[in-house]
């Protein structure tokens, strides 16, 4: 039996649209929900000068950035999910779009589905 809890092995890749401040928010919220749930978060080295999460581990935005994780959650519009799908297409990672821009074609939830979409991403 060991020491650790049975969170400590999921991780999740926050991909932020940095230049809407709606979306570092968003992204700030979630990230310390899934923080205070056990699931570790990890954002991109392009990313993290414009979020305030303390814990999160920073990669580079490169082929590897969604390695080990369980999912990329993509916070923004159809553009950053394109990213984002870039990033975790080259890792074989799902990949959950929360649309905060205009038309969010791509996006699987809206912004004001975050607080139901961090529960199903815990659960």
């Amino acid at each position: 039996m060991t020491d650790e809890t049975p969170g400590d092995d999921r991780r999740v890749l926050l991909v932020v649209h940095t230049g809407r401040t709606e979306a570092i928010g968003v992204a700030c919220a979630v990230a310390n929900r899934l923080a205070a749930a056990g699931v570790r978060v990890r954002v991109l080295d392009t990313d993290a000068p414009s979020l305030d999460i303390a814990a999160a581990e920073v990669v580079p935005a490169d082929g590897q950035a969604a390695s080990g994780c369980e999912m990329a959650l993509v916070i923004g519009g159809d553009g950053t999910i394109l990213r984002g799908a870039e990033l975790s297409r080259l890792a074989d990672t799902p990949l959950l779009g929360i649309n905060l821009g205009h038309v969010g074609f791509m996006a699987e939830a809206e912004w004001d589905d975050v607080d139901s979409t961090v529960v199903a991403i815990v659960d």
